[in-house]
């Protein structure tokens, strides 16, 4: 008996520990987000997605980086000069750490950039600095940029998530890994990554702003519109970002989260790989513009919360021609019907439309398909989980595919990533190799007048409107929901998230 009392007494003791070791885990602060996707890497140079961005954010900084109002302003940068139209002299933070214990110098931006623009690395987001000619280290805390000709958009182009500057030797020392062993300097560093379940980020307790407001968050991709409402009513996460139209007016309503709700940078297509049979012919671009109807989309997709698109980049997109009609491509079944007869296809044909299997691109693809029924084209319907559409998507589909872009709140951002004839194979996922839309794009970059861009700008959306490589779609609002315990949340335009100043009340 007496043993039998000081093997429970044993077990007893193990027990308190253990409880005491949970609840000292349960101190903890973790702020749990759902997103809609999976993140599909953490190596800046060779991710393509917001989704990674936000992750992105809390892991590196940048020189520079836009706020909530995309206004950019100094990160690892104090400050710069732009002595001559080619040359940025950028002064550096001192005493900045990445994770690894190693301090943030002009060699890591050196390096940074220099591997950017390597063409071995092949970065999707390299077509944002290519007109930089070379990176000089001035001395540890200043470094040089030259760029081959003028170049207006460098400073939006440096606040991109792809601009993140890295570490040299913890890269070297990752090889092949470092898309999965991330070192930044930001206020968070990887802890977990599980592909198709979760990313975990704990704080980094030497960060150079202080230590953020939590210890740890959890991010989870959940693509269904309907799981993601249910997460966050059940308490299974406490911020849900790209929170569903169709539940945002009930739960604000109710009163029970807090919701927030900011027009956005980036636009919603639907893109032609303009290199595939019908769609080179610009006649059968225009006919599936006038046969889909945008208005239905909004409605019953995004219940409201859009705006249709007047040509290429969203109106709040510096550089857009405010005098483009309302609605250049009025929903006309006969007028489609009448182009596709004329380019050669009175009886439609037959096509695939992709989309990811998030929600909303789904529902939108199966839209196109009934809208494209109408007019004679038998479209099929391929949906691709996200890193597997994105993959798809790059190489060239046999048909359609949906995406949105938020660019850099610039107009070079939002235009010559996706259509740039240099980018084809990479982020031209539309394949479009137009010599005189190239040229528009060249030409705003180097006019550093910002009212002579803009109007080498408004001749691009005109031409872009005329030729429409893609459906013209929507700008959709930011729409998010948090528990309440949330505090300093802010919805950032471009879709891009930094959630330093987020805290959770007890």
């Amino acid at each position: 008996m007496q043993r039998w009392k000081k093997v429970c007494g044993v077990l007893f003791a193990s027990a308190v520990l253990l409880t005491a070791g949970a609840g000292l885990a349960g101190a903890e602060t973790v702020l749990r987000v759902a997103l809609l996707s999976d993140i599909s890497g953490l190596d800046p140079h060779k991710i393509t997605d917001v989704y990674s961005g936000t992750v992105l954010r809390q892991v590196y900084n940048a020189l520079i980086q836009p706020d909530a109002n995309m206004e950019f302003k100094g990160d690892l940068a104090e400050s710069w000069e732009n002595p001559d139209d080619l040359t940025w002299i950028f002064h550096l933070r001192k005493g900045v750490l990445f994770h690894n214990g190693e301090e943030f110098t002009a060699d890591d931006v050196k390096f940074t950039f220099d591997r950017m623009l390597d063409p071995a690395t092949a970065s999707p987001g390299v077509t944002h600095i290519r007109e930089i000619e070379k990176v000089e280290v001035v001395d540890r805390y200043t470094v040089k940029i030259v760029t081959k000709t003028p170049f207006a958009p460098l400073l939006s182009s440096l606040g991109r998530y792809e601009m993140c500057m890295l570490n040299e030797k913890a890269v070297k020392e990752a090889g092949e890994e470092y898309n999965k062993k991330p070192v930044g300097t930001g206020p968070f560093m990887l802890d977990i990554w599980r592909p198709g379940d979760r990313v975990e980020v704990k704080k980094f307790d030497k960060y150079f702003e202080g230590e953020p407001k939590v210890d740890r968050i959890v991010f989870r991709g959940i693509p269904e519109d309907a799981t993601r409402v249910i997460e966050l009513e059940s308490g299974g996460v406490d911020l849900c970002i790209d929170f569903p139209a169709q539940d945002f007016d009930r739960l604000q309503s109710e009163g029970k989260f807090t919701v927030y709700e900011k027009p956005s940078v980036p636009s919603n297509y639907y893109a032609f790989n303009v290199e595939a049979t019908p769609f080179q012919d610009k006649r059968v671009r225009q006919a599936l513009n006038y046969a889909v109807d945008v208005d239905v989309i909004i409605d019953s997709i995004y219940f409201g919360k859009a705006v249709k698109s007047r040509g290429p980049m969203s109106e709040r997109v510096w550089g857009f021609d405010e005098t483009l009609p309302e609605d250049p491509y009025p929903y006309d079944v006969e007028k489609a019907k009448a182009l596709l007869a004329e380019a050669g296809y009175p009886n439609g044909f037959k096509m695939k439309l992709y989309a990811s299997t998030q929600t909303a691109s789904r529902s939108t693809a199966e839209l196109f398909q009934g809208f494209f029924a109408e007019v004679g084209i038998e479209a099929e319907v391929v949906s691709l989980e996200w890193g597997a559409y994105l993959a798809e998507t790059r190489k060239g589909v046999d048909g359609m595919f949906t995406l949105g872009w938020s660019g850099t709140g610039d107009a070079d951002g939002a235009l010559t990533y996706l259509y740039d004839s240099k980018n084809i194979g990479s982020s031209n996922r539309a394949r479009w190799n137009d010599p005189k839309f190239d040229e528009f794009l060249a030409e705003g970059r180097r006019t550093l007048d910002p009212e002579k861009r803009k109007a080498v700008y408004k001749e691009a959306q005109r031409y872009f409107n005329e030729e429409v490589p893609i459906v013209l779609m929507l700008s959709r609002k930011n729409l998010c929901a948090s528990s309440p315990k949330v505090k300093g949340f802010e919805i950032y335009p471009n879709n891009v998230y930094r959630l330093f100043n987020v805290s959770l009340e007890k």
